[in-house]
């Protein structure tokens, strides 16, 4: 289209209007998708012209950055761009863990660089939509990225700057849930005397804990010494640690205690020589002698290392969580009892989540049954 073009480090958009040549300069970069929306804008002017509706206070509102629109800043209510809601909203997410804050910033920070010059009025579902599909992202990456992007659009909508949210049409693309992938009870033993053989014994006294408790990894390091009951044998979960922050709320926001069985309790008996009296928290880095600083460092250290070596198929350390759960289920436990163990917000997760182990449960018990039948032979 012509009269468009890079001016600088903008784009110039031309028109005449009045008999006059206008000439102003748009300040986002000339990209591809930024010159088509040049486009669009330069047709929406010379439409308004056309009709006889333009005026001073449209040309400032179209370009905000003018001298123009400067010289009328009473009769301009300026539309904030992208970026300024983008920084608007980080600012009511501070409630959430640090580690979350962090990778929604850095997220924004790549539609801040595509869209953060604009004026959030003038953005439109095919602009979100081109960006989104030709960045090759896998579906689950995608649909993670769209995240804060559509609640800078939520914000906008709520606050109404804007009449639609463009961002709502936009559908996440399927992703295929990856199953619990738990271990059996013999591989959850090799890994504990791997480790106690191969590391300090606060290694295999955390995830001795980790596997026989449920506990979240973030919720395992961030676990105090005066939240554990020796002469109840529970704990209490009520925070957790990520990104070496703590944050006074579970990933459910609620407080649970814990029963503990006498794995996970010997974990926490064994642990007691090492930090009870010195630390409030029970489990320490024993390389540095303090409290461990995030989930992640585990995995690197000591969780990969102790799997590749003794040759089991590579799991994330989160799936001693899932070895709990499914170890409680096929020894019968109460799946009411353990949603309540393991925090689930509703019993239905529990069921959508641990179905297999559910029913593998029960025709076990059935089984049992009628090999007891048939080994009685007074039928």
């Amino acid at each position: 289209m012509g009269g468009i073009k890079q001016h600088g480090q903008g784009i110039q958009i031309t028109f005449f209007w009045n008999g006059e040549r206008f000439r102003p300069t748009l300040r986002i970069k000339s990209t591809v998708a930024n010159l088509k929306y040049a486009e669009r804008l330069k047709a929406s002017v010379e439409r308004s012209i056309a009709l006889g509706e333009y005026s001073l206070e449209k040309y400032a509102k179209d370009f905000p950055t003018t001298r123009v629109a400067k010289a009328y800043p009473s009769q301009v209510k300026t539309v904030p761009t992208f970026k300024e809601l983008s920084d608007t909203w980080l600012l009511t997410i501070n409630i959430l863990a640090a580690g979350s804050i962090a990778n929604y910033k850095k997220m924004l920070a790549f539609w801040v660089a595509k869209i953060g010059d604009t004026p959030i009025t003038d953005i439109q579902y095919s602009t979100l939509l081109s960006i989104s599909n030709t960045q090759g992202w896998k579906a689950k990456y995608r649909n993670n990225m769209l995240i804060p992007m559509r609640r800078v659009f939520d914000l906008a909508f709520h606050d109404e700057i804007i009449e639609k949210n463009p961002a709502d049409k936009i559908k996440n693309g399927k992703v295929q849930k990856v199953p619990p992938d738990p271990l059996k009870l013999s591989e959850v033993n090799l890994i504990l005397e791997h480790m106690l053989k191969s590391y300090h014994a606060q290694v295999a006294n955390y995830f001795e804990f980790a596997f026989f408790s449920g506990a979240r990894p973030e919720e395992v390091i961030a676990l105090k010494w005066s939240e554990v009951d020796f002469n109840d044998n529970t704990t209490r979960i009520m925070r957790v640690r990520t990104a070496g922050t703590d944050r006074e709320s579970t990933k459910t926001s609620n407080i649970r205690d814990i029963e503990l069985n006498s794995r996970a309790l010997e974990a926490l008996t064994k642990q007691k020589q090492h930090t009870f009296n010195e630390s409030d928290y029970v489990f320490h880095n024993p390389v540095t002698n303090n409290r461990w600083n995030s989930e992640a460092s585990q995995s690197r250290r000591y969780w990969n290392p102790s799997l590749k070596a003794l040759g089991i198929r590579h799991r994330v350390q989160y799936q001693t969580r899932h070895t709990y759960a499914t170890m409680n289920l096929m020894s019968g436990a109460n799946p009411m009892w353990l949603a309540k163990m393991m925090g689930h917000t509703s019993m239905q997760m529990l069921l959508n989540v641990y179905a297999k182990w559910i029913v593998g449960a029960d025709n076990n018990k059935e089984r049992q049954k009628i090999e007891s039948f048939f080994e009685d032979d007074s039928h």
